[in-house]
């Protein structure tokens, strides 16, 4: 598999619309980086700081030095400082540091420091910096 790293805006609007081999694309960018529609596959934007690797149709927000990583038709949006895994088409929203691990189908609402971990269709909402 090839890795292509993406830093800006411009390195993202140059890649091919399609690749001859499978192509994970990693946005680790200290500035804005919006990716829409079916060129890429989903719906990601980066801000300031964050990192994003999203996987197989999914749409990732990440905001304020927050990290995501989703997979397979996943949804996630993550603020200020988040950690989100979000796996298998799982909807996350992180808020103010909190951690996240979502599994097959989860449905998560992380806020000021939670930390969750939602087991496959569960569905979990965290506030406060409880552990669930």
């Amino acid at each position: 598999m090839k890795i292509i790293k993406v830093t800006t805006q411009e390195e993202f609007d140059s890649l091919p619309d399609s690749f001859k081999e499978e192509t994970d694309i990693h946005i680790l960018a200290r500035a804005t980086v919006s990716v829409k529609g079916d060129k890429k596959n989903g719906l990601v934007c980066a801000y300031v700081g964050s990192f994003v690797y999203a996987h197989g149709r999914s749409s990732v927000v990440a905001y304020e030095g927050s990290h995501v990583v989703a997979h397979a038709g996943s949804i996630a949006v993550a603020y200020a400082g988040s950690d989100v895994v979000a796996y298998a088409g799982s909807r996350v929203f992180a808020f103010v540091g909190s951690r996240v691990d979502a599994l097959k189908g989860s449905s998560v609402d992380a806020y000021e420091g939670s930390h969750v971990e939602a087991l496959e269709g569960s569905s979990v909402s965290a506030y406060r910096g409880r552990v669930v």
